[in-house]
């Protein structure tokens, strides 16, 4: 899919296909991620494909509160040096992305308990979880929000 059509088309998923994906599609979006860029290329993140769904559900039900997320078939968990969430949400964004790329549907969550999914998910000390994500296959259409006008966001030399 052409580029811009791919940016225009992502939307926040919350419903969603018992529809399992497909080990390659995983395998482009693993790409896709890869290819972010990173200060130094240090790539100081690491990604966890949630597929169970009783791990799913604990972290559904106990860190975010939010069942949607059990109904995905995946849900990501973006871990990242401390301090290095910058890095580790270039990465997210480009595996978000390529998943709408290939026909998936996806959510960015920003709002859950942390150490929550830390202790579900074992992620050592020295790691943070910056950002999860649903994903999978679309049970909804969403139409596109408004946007601002680009004169509102956008200046140049000053503010």
């Amino acid at each position: 899919m052409e580029f811009t059509k791919v940016v225009s088309l992502r939307r926040a998923i919350r419903k969603y296909k018992t529809d399992s994906v497909p080990e390659d599609v995983l395998q482009r979006l693993f790409e896709a991620m890869n290819a972010a860029p990173s200060g130094n290329n240090h790539q100081p993140y690491r990604f966890i494909f949630v597929r169970q769904d009783n791990i799913r559900r604990e972290i559904a039900s106990k860190a975010c509160h939010q069942d949607f997320l059990f109904d995905a078939p995946i849900l990501v968990a973006a871990c990242c040096e401390k301090d290095r969430a910058f890095d580790t949400a270039i990465a997210m964004e480009h595996l978000i992305l390529a998943a709408t790329n290939e026909g998936l549907g996806s959510c960015w969550i920003g709002w859950f308990e942390r150490e929550v999914v830390r202790k579900i998910l074992n992620v050592p000390d020295n790691y943070e979880i910056p950002i999860l994500a649903a994903i999978g296959y679309a049970d909804e259409s969403p139409e596109a929000k408004p946007r601002k006008s680009l004169s509102e966001l956008i200046s140049y030399d000053r503010f």
